[in-house]
């Protein structure tokens, strides 16, 4: 018995074998070329030259805010899971006490020398302590209810005595 094999289909079907092989290298090829975004994306965020982290605190869940300082103002960059998702910053803090409501927290100046911290409160309400980095602060925004029309600011030496009597800050934009 004979056998006889259509050479046409023989080769067709091994052109189709070698051309799946030959598309699934270069996919494979471009897969491996393509750059990934493997860098943190909470480094990728840089404020000006000259500025560096003062202070990171926690608003809720897995969100942060940092507090940039530098020699021309300030910076607060919001973080979810570690990953920057927006920033605000200003230039200098002033001669007077200020209070802004930014990324789900309150950031404030405190023009007393000496400050190392800041007692901050609601009226009515219970006391929050911050650092103070460069006369500013950072703290998250439950420290307030949302209608809360200004904060008690304490400025605090190093030795935890108040510097000054409590000054009543309006929140900026809540009036």
């Amino acid at each position: 018995m004979i056998v006889w094999m259509d050479v046409a289909v023989v080769r067709s079907n091994i052109r189709s074998v070698v051309g799946l092989a030959g598309v699934a290298l270069v996919l494979t090829a471009v897969v491996r070329l393509v750059p990934h975004d493997t860098h943190d994306s909470a480094r990728a965020w840089q404020p000006p030259g000259g500025y560096v982290v003062a202070d990171t605190v926690s608003v809720g869940g897995d969100r942060t805010l940092r507090l940039w300082t530098g020699p021309a103002g300030w910076y607060v960059e919001s973080l979810a899971a570690g990953r920057h998702e927006g920033s605000v910053g200003a230039s200098g803090g002033g001669d007077q006490f200020t209070v802004s409501e930014i990324l789900g927290g309150f950031v404030g100046n405190v023009p007393v020398a000496g400050t190392r911290a800041v007692s901050v409160r609601p009226h009515g309400g219970v006391a929050m302590h911050a650092d103070v980095h460069d006369g500013m602060f950072v703290l998250p925004a439950h420290v307030a209810g949302a209608t809360e029309p200004a904060l008690l600011v304490t400025p605090i030496d190093a030795a935890g005595k108040p510097l000054a009597a409590e000054t009543s800050v309006s929140i900026a934009g809540r009036i």
